[in-house]
């Protein structure tokens, strides 16, 4: 049995939590190894994948995870930690599942984001932003949506947000998304900022592929998972879809996302 271990240093000051976790490891007679940003372009292979950090540090890490079909198990040492199941202080009940085969995979639903040829992973969301440093006096900008390629709406704000069900309670629920259920196969567009009262979200089938364009002649930036990957011009077609890899948690068998919601959605949104 081998894990991997991915330290967010920057929350894990001093690196406390990690030897706590190594030490466990250790008495568990569980192999493990360390995980450097530089390795998370590798092909590598182990049984669970530990995170110590919060939900961003997820997020960073799903396309290798994916990539490497490895559950991860995420370990709360941010604020809100969402996405994550286990708390600083339940350590030794994670590892203990863990190696006693306890845990249950919660498999969720992936987003495949293509641009220019170029393709991206993201587990939350993806979505368009006017560049606002470079449009003084621009108050809006105008996106083409369409779903399998019917025209649905352009929608007149600062960008558009389309999100997985996960993602429904991150950056999509701060911008008036609707909430959805991990489990449900489908995917929802909300504008940000729309100017017009009546644009609201849309969810539709994740088997359905969503098209954004920019109309008009401003730039904008294309970001997934909080994460920024291009500029956007006028008329470049980007397409958000359900990708072939699911991202899969393990979690205890007493998981319940609605009252996980309701109690973290009083700390702030995920993220």
């Amino acid at each position: 049995m081998k894990v991997f271990i991915y330290d967010n240093k920057e929350k894990d000051c001093g690196g406390q939590y990690l030897k706590e976790l190594v030490s466990l490891l250790v008495k568990f007679d569980i192999d493990y190894e360390l995980l450097t940003d530089d390795q998370l372009v590798m092909d590598k292979t182990a049984d669970a994948l530990f995170t110590l950090g919060g939900d961003g540090t997820i997020l960073w890490l799903v396309e290798f995870a994916n990539r490497n079909s490895i559950p991860i198990i995420g370990i709360n040492v941010g604020k809100v930690g969402f996405l994550t199941e286990f708390e600083r202080l339940d350590m030794l009940e994670a590892v203990t599942l863990f190696k006693n085969g306890k845990l249950q995979k919660d498999e969720r639903l992936t987003l495949e984001i293509n641009v220019d040829g170029k393709r991206y992973l993201a587990l939350n969301d993806a979505y368009i932003q006017r560049n606002y440093s470079e449009e003084i006096g621009c108050m809006t900008m105008e996106i083409c949506v369409d779903i399998n390629d019917k025209p649905v709406e352009n929608f007149k704000g600062d960008g558009v947000v389309v999100s997985s069900p996960t993602g429904s309670t991150a950056y999509s629920l701060a911008v008036g998304g609707a909430i959805l259920s991990p489990n449900v196969q489908a995917l929802c567009v909300t504008p940000i900022a729309a100017h017009a009262l009546g644009l609201r979200s849309i969810v539709f089938s994740s088997d359905a592929k969503c098209n954004l364009s920019i109309v008009g002649k401003n730039n904008g930036t294309l970001f997934a998972d909080g994460r920024k990957l291009c500029k956007v011009c006028p008329q470049t077609v980007i397409t958000v879809e359900k990708s072939k890899y699911v991202t899969t948690f393990l979690r205890k068998d007493t998981y319940n996302f609605y009252k996980i919601l309701s109690v973290k959605i009083k700390d702030g949104f995920q993220g």
